[in-house]
């Protein structure tokens, strides 16, 4: 599976209900689920720390956490497919370094782990 494949309609819709408002018949705005897990304050700390960022408004803060959510869960599922193959129940740092030089698309990590 491919990172294409991952990002399928329902993940579309995930990222446009997560910030865009609605109102209830009070006229108050309706409360969205937490559809992003990483606490935005904090991507959005990372992301001021970059020195060659400027402003980063609250869209973008909330793609960049969606899109780190979605290459976490890709690697962890890598790396969870040679935690199977090596016949264990826990993923260890070695699978991780294991899938990066198999899949062209993690090979931008290639010594960043150490």
């Amino acid at each position: 599976m491919d990172l294409d494949e991952q990002f399928d309609a329902n993940d579309e819709d995930v990222l446009s209900s997560s910030y865009q408002g609605g109102e209830n018949g009070s006229g108050r705005a309706a409360r969205q689920p937490h559809v992003i897990q990483l606490p935005l304050t904090r991507v959005k700390n990372i992301i001021k720390s970059d020195p060659d960022m400027g402003l980063a408004g609250q869209e973008a803060v909330l793609l960049i956490a969606k899109a780190t959510e979605l290459f976490i869960g890709y690697v962890a599922r890598q790396s969870h497919v040679h935690t199977v193959q090596a016949k264990r129940k826990t993923v260890q740092r070695r699978d991780l370094d294991a899938c990066i030089p198999i899949h062209d698309e993690l090979t931008f990590l290639d010594g960043a782990l150490e």
